[in-house]
Order: C-alpha cells, then structure tokens, then sequence
C-alpha cells in the first residue's frame, strides 16, 4: 500500500496543498483499521456541518487514497432524454447512442449494479456471438446495460423504462441473457399507476427481462407480490435438477432450469385477501422452456407476461432469534466451495446471517415453506439456542447477550447484506493464484490432510442504520468454512475517529439519511472485500491473514470450538476508498451534466454510492445514486494481464 513519505519538504508541500479544504478533512492513523504500514490518509468522514464543511460541496468531497485511482466514468444518459417519449409504448427498451456519454442531463436514481461475462478470458466474442461482459444499473424508474469489456472505455448500450416502479436491486444469469428486476411499492403516491395499457407499470413484482438483444431488453415473465413488494432478489440456473414428469405437461423438457430467490421484507406476510401466508424468503420456479420465453421464437405479444410459480419459502423460527426485527432484507446465492452446496447468504436484521440449503428442490412444491428450503447455519452475536453451536457454550455466536447484539449503538443488529466468498481463502492467497506461489502452510489445497484446515471461506455481513448516534456499523467476518458451524474470525469499522458539538467522539457516526452506514459490497482476490458506505463512499479492505493472525486460546487453531476457543479476533486490514463526485476533467460537473443536487433519496448530497461490484481483472464498479457510475481500480488489485489505463486526461 502507498504511503506518505516522511520527508519534511513532503509533508509542508502535502500541508499546503490541502490546507484549502481543511474544513473537509482531517489526517488519522487508526491502529486498530489499518495495515502494519501505518499508512496515514485524508479522513472523508465529516459528521458535523459548519462553516467549515458541508455534505453538499461536491468538489471537496473530491477524494481518496494515492493507491486508488478513476479508470472511467458514465452518468448513464441514454440519448438526451431521461424517459422515452410520450408516443414510446413502454413494451421494450431502447438502444443508446454514444454522443450521450458524459453529457447532460444525468438521470440518477441509480441503486444497485450487477456485472456478468468472461472477465478472465477478457471479455472475448466469440464465433457464435456469445462472450463479452456486461453491467446492469438498476435505476429506479428503469435499468440501464453497459458494455464494459472495456473498463476504460465503458458503453452504455440500453436502457429499459418503467413507469411506477421502484427497481432497486438487478440480477443476471450466467449467460447474459435474462435480468431479474424488482419493483418495490414505495412510490406509487409520486407516480400513480397509469392506467393505460403499459405493459411495464406495476410496483410489487419480481420481473424477467430478457437481454439476449442488449440493444432491446424485453420483459417475458412476472410475479405479483402485494402489498410491499420484493426488496431484493437472486437467480440460479440449474441444470443438474430432473423434475418428475407431470401429467399435466407443465414442466418444460429443457435440460436447464430457473429459479428465482425474492426477499419479501415482510415475512409472514397475507397475501392479498387470500388469507395465505407466505415466508419472507420466497423461491420461485420458471416452469416454461427457454426457447419459449425467447421473443422471436413465439406467437405471443412481445412483453407479455409468463407464469412463475411459488415453490418454497423460509423465514427463522421466532425461537432461533434473540427477539429483534425479522426483516428479510437480501438474498444472496452461491455455491459453496467444499460442499458444493447451492446457498443461500440470507440478512435478517436482527435474527442476523442466515444460510440456506437451496440444493436440492422437491418434486411437488412446497409454497409455504414447510419444509424447504431447510436452514443450515446461522450467525448472530448472541446464543440462540439451549445447547450445541448456538448454545451458550457453543462456538457459533460472540458470547453477547440479547440487549448487546440488538443495540445497533454498539455497531450491532440490523443486519442488512451478506457477501459470501466465491472462493477459499489461504494466507492472502485463493485458488486462483498459480500453485507455485502458494507458501507452504497451504500445503495441495483444502483437501491436504495437514494444511487443509487453512483453507478458509468466509462471508461479511454488514448491518444499516438510517441514523446513530454512536456508531456506523461494523462489517463483521464470518468463517463459513462449515456452513453448518458459522463463527466470527474479525470485524471492521470505518477508520478514524468521529466528531461531536462536545468534540471529539471515539468512532464514526450517522447523524440521519443514512449518511455513512455501510450498504453494499463484493469480494475480490486473495481475501479483498469491497463496500458501499454511502457519503464515505467506496473502502477496500484485507482479510486474506485472518485465519493466520487469529490469537488461538491454546495455541493451535480450533475451528471446532469456534469463538469459544478465540482469544483476540484477527484484524481486518484497510486498504484505502475512493469517493465518487463527479468526473475529475469537469471543473463543474454538477452544473455541466445536469447533477439533481436536491435528489433526496440520496439524502441531497454527493457522492451517495449503493451498489458495487468487483471485474476479476481488478476493477471496481461503484453505482452512485445520483452522478453514475465509476469504474475505479486500487493498486494493490492491478493485473498486468488486463491493463486499462484511464483514457481521460485532467485539465
């Protein structure tokens, strides 16, 4: 990691230069949240605004750590117009032309960002057309596709447009070619629901757009979920399931199949006037072919809506929990490394991490969840059973008590999002490093009879405060090596300390608007995790020494006993963030592009960053909600193999 040099010419001309923005910054060195460099940076965490400093002075917020530089930049402007026009039916999207990249005005609204292709093999087309990699900004009001093979040169190639909706969170299958969309009924009071014939109106559904045409995504299926909608959603395709033949031929003969994951924030929730009820964490099957989705292989309206059907649900037993909220917030699937087990990362506010067993579905469906899908793990800080993992003795918890892990003042509760490695984790190295680089306590892999127990996989979770006045949240990590025996390895806040009217306050805080809680992440390389923190914008931080650096009670590690056997947790290691305002070449960017300074589902300020997800290559992807998105890339993350200098240049 950079740092600064102790020279005292260095530091006067460092003074000088940042003596203009005093107001915006303060120098720190948090033991306890950086590396063993002792790397000192710029604090962007302001929480009191004066006459020396205010959230919404775009230019000052202009900032980052040296090892954190801006490859490429798009304000996600379509064709100079921020909704189709009035004659447009809204069946379809509409391609975008280049010109617009850049220009005003800026659409914003822009929340989650989800990235697909064949980053390794550097976005290579192939012969038949199929390759190359992909983003899908998920924009309220619509979602927007971006070509970004070139993380340097990145293109926005579509945008799809919905009149009522609230489309906060984007998934996409492997193959690019089909999008889950949600729509959240939060603002149907500022767009009434129209009431012609358009076909993409609506706001509580789960949608399925296919994408295969990124020029003209078309929605092909929906789901109707009142009263509040689905806040957040996953998809996997299974191609290894051989559903039972049904009589009725309703199942398709496809050899592949979809499923869908939605997140209901209220569990247990009546459905409509049926006086059903139905599970927080809802799985849905497609029960219709592929190639009978497909626009151009059927007779049917393009647009029109197909079935999908219930076919399990899961919401924690009341008894499991240490009381609290049981707010389903995400979902987020993957597959796990040893096991090879379909999961599911499931937050639940206070009933916290909750992993899911999704592997295997029934024959018949099962609605209501009676029975699948079944829990496997779980995480929260306080014992939430008699006996065994979870009991007071158990290794599965942080030995808190139930008024602990529900005070959020303590950067605890409100569990909000999971992100669970792709991969396992050795002594800074995974898998994907060549086998002669890895040092020798990592022995063959985990499958070594001696050094196998150092291969680890893990998942942060992170919780979300709308305000507090203590604490902004811890990103905890999670050994989920054995999804069956989850414990706590570290945990990681916000370096630095916070500021009070009284002064000085010992961490970071959130004054309201959710202003620096931590939001979204991903995982990258050898142990790298990445997270959203709203105004604080974008942190990379290290967890590849964990598992190294864990003080043993005994000396010897001791998964088995879990935190019961921990005497100190290892510590997370800061890398550096990057703060997202704006395009460095514009001196006014707000004013150039058209920026809604007053949008105040970004709590009226840049830069307010949602989404964020990690290219292989070594880039990241950070959707701030109302400039755009960045592509940014840390020192420590530079693949000589894909090497993407920005193209910009600073005036």
């Amino acid at each position: 990691m950079s740092r600064f040099s102790n020279s005292p010419m260095f530091l006067m001309a460092f003074l000088m230069l940042i003596m203009p923005l005093s107001g915006c910054m303060s120098m720190i060195s948090d033991d306890s949240s950086t590396d063993d460099s002792d790397m000192e940076w710029i604090d962007p965490v302001i929480e009191i605004e004066d006459e020396n400093h205010s959230h919404n002075d775009l230019l000052a917020h202009r900032l980052s750590t040296t090892n954190a530089k801006l490859i490429d930049y798009h304000n996600l402007n379509c064709d100079g117009q921020e909704k189709p026009p009035a004659e447009l039916d809204n069946v379809a999207g509409r391609p975008c032309l280049d010109e617009f990249k850049n220009v005003g005005p800026t659409p914003g609204d822009n929340s989650e960002i989800t990235i697909e292709g064949n980053f390794m093999e550097d976005c290579e087309i192939y012969a038949d057309g199929t390759g190359g990699c992909y983003a899908y900004v998920s924009s309220y009001n619509q979602f927007e596709i971006l070509d970004i093979s070139n993380p340097n040169n990145i293109r926005m190639l579509s945008t799809y447009y919905a009149e009522v909706a609230r489309m906060i969170d984007i998934k996409v299958t492997k193959d690019n070619n089909w999008v889950l969309v949600n729509h959240e009924l939060t603002n149907s009071e500022l767009d009434p629901i129209p009431n012609d014939d358009d076909a993409n109106s609506g706001a509580n559904r789960l949608d399925v757009i296919y994408v295969g045409d990124k020029t003209s995504p078309v929605k092909v299926a929906e789901w109707n979920n009142p009263p509040a909608g689905f806040h957040n959603q996953d998809l996997a395709v299974y191609c290894d399931w051989d559903p039972a033949l049904d009589p009725t031929n309703a199942w398709d003969e496809e050899d592949c199949h979809l499923f869908l994951f939605g997140a209901d924030p209220y569990p247990e929730m009546v459905e409509g006037s049926s006086g059903t009820f139905y599970k927080g964490t809802q799985v849905f099957y497609v029960p219709r072919g592929w190639e009978s989705w497909m626009p151009t292989n059927n007779e049917e309206q393009d647009n029109m809506s197909r079935e999908i059907i219930r076919w399990g649900g899961y919401t924690p037993e009341p008894y499991t929990t240490c009381g609290g909220s049981i707010f389903n917030h995400d979902n987020v699937y993957f597959v796990h490394p040893i096991t090879q087990q379909r999961l599911l990362a499931v937050s639940y506010w206070g009933a916290g991490l909750r992993l899911v067993d999704v592997s295997t579905p029934p024959q018949v469906a099962d609605p209501l969840g009676i029975n699948w899908p079944p829990e496997v793990g779980r995480w929260m800080g306080c014992p939430s059973a008699d006996e065994g993992w979870y009991g007071p003795d158990g290794g599965g918890h942080a030995n808190m008590d139930a008024d602990e892990w529900l005070d959020a003042n303590q950067g605890n509760d409100n569990i909000h999002y999971a992100v669970p490695n792709d991969y396992l984790i050795c002594s800074g190295i995974s898998e994907f490093d060549p086998v002669e680089d890895w040092p020798s306590n990592c022995g063959t892999g985990f499958e070594d009879p001696v050094y196998g127990v150092n291969w680890r996989h893990y998942t942060y979770i992170a919780p979300e405060y709308g305000s507090n006045d203590n604490h902004t949240g811890y990103v905890w990590t999670i050994d989920t090596t054995d999804p069956a025996k989850p414990l706590l390895v570290s945990k990681w806040k916000l370096p630095g300390e916070g500021m009070k009217g009284n002064g000085s306050h010992p961490q970071h805080w959130i004054p309201g608007g959710y202003i620096y809680s931590p939001h979204n992440g991903d995982t990258g390389p050898s142990g790298h995790v990445y997270y959203t923190h709203y105004h604080a914008g974008a942190w990379a931080t290290d967890h590849g020494h964990i598992w190294d650096e864990i003080i043993w009670e005994n000396g010897v590690a001791e998964p088995d006993r879990g935190f019961q056997a921990i005497s100190q947790l290892a510590e997370t290691k800061t890398i550096g963030y990057y703060l997202p305002a704006g395009p460095p070449w514009i001196d006014d960017p707000a004013a150039e592009m058209g920026y809604d300074m007053a949008d105040c589902w970004a709590s009226c300020m840049i830069p307010f960053d949602w989404g964020l997800q990690y290219d292989p290559r070594g880039f990241v992807f950070i959707s701030d909600m109302v400039t755009g998105v960045y592509v940014v890339q840390f020192d420590e993350d530079y693949d000589s193999r894909f090497d993407y200098p920005p193209l910009w240049v600073s005036e």
